[in-house]
């Protein structure tokens, strides 16, 4: 009878330890995505070959609109729900993130020197302010990416010399849902609304 008694209760603590083991490990597991954070670069292709002998100082300010104040990448359904991808960042929140590449963009070319946060406007200061608009994918009616779609408004002026009114727009197709793919296509969207600020200010 003490044989029965004893090979029950090691059976019953194995068991136990069994159930513990499995629990513990339940909590380190998770069935949601891991997240990936993904990075964008600033615009390199109209650096001057001799930079000038002064450089503008430019102050560069940015907002987005409501909605977009966020690491989230984002895509925009047809019926305009705004959709995060699963486990995909930016590196940054958007403000911060479009403000470094601007600032690195115009840093890039050798005619601006760079500083964000309104320190004041002096007669040879340059400012340029800039609202995001749009900074997100198109889903098609599938529920497929499309393309993705950046849209930047702004102003720039130097010192009390006339404003420039900024308008930069970029649509790239996509027909993948890879991220890397969507992420790359950003990646050429910015690119070319940088090329055309630099073009327009």
């Amino acid at each position: 009878m003490a044989m029965n008694i004893s090979k029950t209760s090691f059976v019953f603590c194995l068991l136990f330890i069994g159930f513990c083991l499995n629990a513990c490990s339940g909590l380190t597991r998770s069935d949601k995505p891991a997240v990936t954070t993904w990075w964008l670069t600033p615009y390199t292709g109209m650096a001057q070959v001799s930079a000038p002998e002064t450089a503008l100082p430019v102050t560069v300010d940015v907002v987005v609109v409501p909605g977009l104040d966020s690491d989230r990448i984002f895509a925009l359904s047809d019926d305009a729900e705004l959709k995060p991808y699963s486990g995909a960042r930016w590196v940054d929140n958007l403000p911060e993130l479009l403000a470094s590449l601007v600032e690195r963009s115009l840093q890039a070319s050798g005619r601006y020197e760079t500083g964000s946060g309104g320190t004041g406007s002096g007669s040879g200061n340059c400012d340029l302010q800039l609202e995001l608009r749009e900074f997100f994918a198109d889903l098609g009616p599938s529920g497929q990416t499309s393309g993705v779609r950046v849209a930047i408004d702004g102003r720039y002026q130097c010192g009390a010399g006339t404003p420039v009114l900024v308008k930069l727009s970029a649509s790239i197709p996509v027909n993948d849902d890879r991220m890397n793919v969507i992420v790359a296509a950003f990646q050429q969207a910015m690119d070319s609304v940088m090329r055309e600020m630099l073009e327009q200010i």
